[in-house]
């Protein structure tokens, strides 16, 4: 890809509905760049907030042609953003990004034929096509394992945790939908990630290693400087430089990974594009996600990140609205984040609050003396 850049003035797009897409806007516009946003509501906060918008759906062809043509490039705000609205806006404008990581990323099976062409650890697994092939493969998996579409975008409502044998025949329901993949619930002590920044010529730049509390396998707490053992540090930056190394890819992205009490590291998955745990680096870093993000797209050299201060973000409900408001008042160190997204389940993430203090331990005990997370992360 020849490197391309933009300067204050010139147009990009963002497209996509995640809280990223209000935050890639902002942090364009703050850049010197025109923003435009494209999405089906027009009430939606990146809409809003852009320079211009468009309003279509993902098969309004006309529209995101249009949309693509006023652009000089387009970014998209997560994993979840369709590839084949990327592949024919990728007609008309550069995509730094690229489809290929999404591609990858949206489909089980082909993320793991990636994991095992790096030759990284991953928790085991078994393609399932049938009611038949659960009860074969789960000797081999072991307890528990979870069911999960081949289609990361089906998901919701369609995984199956597998805990005993009787759980079994609860699946044959869902295997109506489609192939799944079994993949067995890794034991782990602790959750780390590390967001990795490639330029235009393929460069990249990592910021610090974070560590993460999930419920779920939704992160709810990360908080930086992370405690890692130096061989573990070594190994993560490793395989996110594999990763990096065999991606045609522009911008931010993050690795995630389960450690064992044994020791032993898994890559738990890879987001094609700025995070929810990197989040974390708003309050603590020398530069955020979405500004390295932004940087490698406009061909501008990547920043050094380091950690400024000890921080933690945690990430809110609406059902814990309530208790949120009651801390307004009495938290100085507390920075409020809210998203605005529309349609929201009562479980899914409203915002988020970024923590700083004198050490990540006396933040997470601060957070904990408050009861609003007190639900025991996963293991």
């Amino acid at each position: 890809m020849a490197n391309t850049v933009l300067y204050p003035g010139d147009t990009i797009g963002v497209i996509g509905n995640s809280a990223n897409a209000a935050m890639l806007v902002t942090t364009a516009r703050k850049m010197g760049l025109r923003v435009g946003a494209y999405g089906p509501d027009e009430t939606s906060e990146a809409l809003q907030l852009a320079d211009f918008k468009a309003v279509g759906t993902r098969k309004d062809h006309d529209k995101l042609q249009h949309f693509a043509e006023s652009c000089a490039a387009i970014v998209y705000d997560s994993e979840q953003v369709s590839t084949e609205v990327v592949k024919f806006l990728s007609q008309f404008t550069r995509i730094p990004q690229g489809t290929d990581m999404l591609e990858m990323m949206q489909d089980r099976l082909l993320e793991r034929a990636f994991f095992e062409q790096l030759n990284v650890n991953i928790a085991p697994y078994a393609t399932i096509i049938n009611l038949d092939d659960v009860y074969q493969s789960v000797n081999s998996i072991g307890y528990p394992c979870v069911l999960k579409p081949i289609q990361k975008e089906w998901s919701h409502g369609r995984e199956l945790v597998i805990k005993t044998q009787t759980d079994i025949a609860k699946a044959a329901g869902l295997l109506d939908w489609g192939t799944y993949i079994l993949e067995s619930q890794i034991a782990y002590d602790r959750e780390y990630s590390i967001v990795v920044a490639r330029d235009q010529d393929g460069n990249q730049q990592a910021f610090p290693i974070t560590e993460i509390a999930s419920v779920t396998e939704q992160p709810v707490k990360t908080w930086a400087p992370a405690q890692v053992d130096d061989a573990v540090a070594g190994e993560i930056h490793r395989i996110a430089n594999e990763v990096a190394q065999h991606v045609s890819y522009v911008g931010v992205f993050e690795v995630s990974f389960y450690l064992t009490s044994s020791g032993a590291i898994y890559v738990k998955k890879i987001v094609p594009a700025p995070s929810e745990t990197g989040y974390i680096f708003e309050a603590s870093a020398t530069v955020n996600e979405f500004e390295q993000h932004l940087r490698a797209i406009a061909g501008l050299p990547l920043a050094t990140p380091q950690i400024l201060t000890p921080a933690v973000t945690a990430a809110f409900t609406t059902d814990q609205l309530s208790a949120i408001r009651t801390q307004w008042q009495l938290k100085s160190n507390w920075h409020f984040t809210f998203y605005h997204l529309k349609k929201q389940a009562s479980d899914e993430a409203m915002g988020h609050i970024s923590v700083q203090g004198e050490s990540v331990k006396t933040i997470l005990d601060q957070l904990d003396d408050t009861g609003i997370w007190n639900t025991p992360a996963e293991s």
